[in-house]
């Protein structure tokens, strides 16, 4: 991990020079640190950003449904509970398959077109917004979470746009072209 004195062992400040020794360590810390951000943006995305978001959504719905109890979606519990077990468990496997996949664009700097990335623009997203938390909100089987599902969408549908145009700035007509090919949360064929 990056720490100021980490820079310190590189650009020592020179006897008499503290001034411009320390405003070298100074503009050496900001770029060290932007460059980290920069790195982290690029690996997570929104991600933690939407994650956090989302949880804190989901907590208000739990508390929500303390107070107040919903109907249910359907009486037949064992059936809605096992498509919900099913969707999380497609989520977590498109989430792995997705990662599996991103990784070779995290070494070469190239967009990523294969395995999830050629069905969806954001398989990982897509993954927990479009499974696993359906699945979450059937399994706990109220009407409720599935309203919170309508505002994930809602909330990483307007999140996703900033990385979008990122994603236009690196890679201009290249990702435009595959943006008009796949579809954001869902396969294509079903936009």
């Amino acid at each position: 991990m990056y720490t100021p004195e980490f820079a310190r062992r590189f650009i020592p400040p020179k006897s008499g020079d503290t001034c411009i020794g320390q405003l070298t360590l100074n503009m050496v810390d900001r770029i060290l640190k932007i460059s980290v951000r920069k790195k982290l943006e690029k690996i997570f995305g929104i991600g933690p950003k939407g994650s956090i978001i989302s949880l804190l959504l989901f907590a208000i719905f739990v508390l929500v449904d303390s107070f107040v109890t919903f109907q249910i979606v359907v009486d037949y519990v064992g059936l809605i509970e096992t498509i919900g077990v099913i969707l999380i468990f497609s989520g977590l496997g498109l989430h792995i398959w997705s990662f599996y996949t991103l990784r070779n664009w995290w070494a070469d700097d190239k967009l990523c077109t294969d395995g999830p990335f050629k069905y969806f623009r954001h398989p990982m997203y897509a993954a927990w917004i479009t499974l696993l938390c359906p699945g979450l909100a059937l399994y706990l089987n109220s009407w409720l979470y599935l309203f919170w599902i309508i505002l994930l969408h809602l909330l990483w549908h307007n999140l996703v746009k900033k990385e979008e145009r990122k994603m236009i700035d690196l890679f201009g007509d290249e990702y435009k072209k595959y943006a008009k090919q796949t579809g954001r949360f869902f396969p294509r064929i079903l936009n």
